[in-house]
């Protein structure tokens, strides 16, 4: 008896709407729209002819597709969630396509389900979740302290600064800087009691602080999706990337930025750290330097090379040893 064929959706998620598209027995394209809210997601969902042999493939709009990505995984339906960077090459370098609408977006993460067969998503825990918005609630409170710092530089030079505006700022400042400093505190909680064995492991790695082992981890549920060091670095988006194509064309590599900008300007701070105090790193940055590479080149690969530590001490599950590469050149 021959298997049922799977049933690829796309779905271009707006702020008010889904629009779906797909292919009937006769290979041609069905569009529907549904409303984004609770009752659209369910009748888009109760319309399915068989949910168990259908694939879903959006895109991560932030919050506007999440209720539609947590109603299909309750529901058991399997769903993809790509990043926007992975369906945009697919139409401009596959599928060849010069214009944008919503419903040919839609076709195209169909198309994009059928060929790339992309993995499904796991709900991450509530926990997760939680650390998730906390984590949001932190870089919007260092964007408020540091535009108050900048009222308040700009009030210095004033002649004539307000009093009271210069006190009102003042305490803005200071409730901001608390507030980060608490949510900080929670998150940290929150990280230990969700993570605490991979939490431990990751901060051991010199370079590694808390604040990067605990967006790290909460960012890829431990480490739990990825099979190898190189699937996390071009996950955070610190793998170097190549342009050249015969003799003439060789363009200028840089990394991919792929993934959350956010946890890799933290990793760039924890470098700063690596190149100095971390004896494989510290190695790696001076041996790049002696070969004429530029700073941001050698900091990169010392990125890089903090991402696979990380992930061999939390896979393996031992305790950074910093003398190891010492050890392993005198066998």
């Amino acid at each position: 008896m021959a298997a049922i064929a799977t049933l690829f959706i796309g779905i271009d998620v707006s702020k008010d709407h889904l629009v779906v598209a797909f292919k009937n027995n006769d290979q041609k394209w069905i569009i529907q729209k549904y409303k984004n809210n609770e009752q659209g997601i369910a009748q888009f969902i109760a319309a399915l002819a068989d949910p168990h042999n259908t694939f879903v493939i959006l895109e991560a709009t932030g919050t506007y597709s999440m209720k539609a990505v947590f109603a299909l995984c309750q529901n058991n339906i399997k769903t993809a969630v790509l990043n926007p960077k992975q369906s945009k090459g697919f139409i401009q370098g596959v599928l060849l396509s010069t214009t944008k609408t919503d419903d040919k977006d839609a076709c195209a993460l169909a198309l994009y389900g059928e060929v790339n067969k992309p993995k499904p998503f796991v709900v991450p825990s509530d926990k997760i979740l939680q650390v998730k918005q906390l984590q949001n609630l932190v870089q919007q409170l260092k964007k408020q302290k540091r535009s108050l710092g900048n009222q308040l530089h700009a009030l210095s030079f004033h002649p004539f600064p307000n009093e009271y505006v210069v006190k009102l700022t003042t305490e803005n400042l200071e409730r901001c800087e608390q507030q980060i400093s608490q949510t900080q505190q929670l998150i940290c909680q929150v990280s230990e009691e969700t993570f605490k064995r991979a939490y431990e492991l990751a901060i051991s790695v010199i370079g590694i602080g808390p604040s990067i082992a605990q967006a790290i981890l909460m960012a890829t549920n431990a480490l739990h999706d990825f099979d190898n060091s190189k699937q996390l670095a071009k996950f955070i988006g610190v793998c170097p990337t190549q342009f050249e194509s015969g003799t003439s064309i060789k363009g200028r590599g840089s990394i991919a930025k792929t993934g959350d900008p956010y946890i890799r300007a933290m990793l760039y701070m924890g470098a700063r750290s690596a190149k100095r105090f971390n004896p494989t790193c510290k190695l790696l940055y001076e041996r790049l330097r002696s070969k004429g590479k530029g700073h941001k080149v050698a900091m990169v690969a010392v990125c890089n090379k903090l991402v696979r530590q990380l992930f061999a001490i939390v896979k393996n599950e031992i305790v950074f040893d910093k003398e190891f590469h010492l050890k392993t050149t005198q066998k």
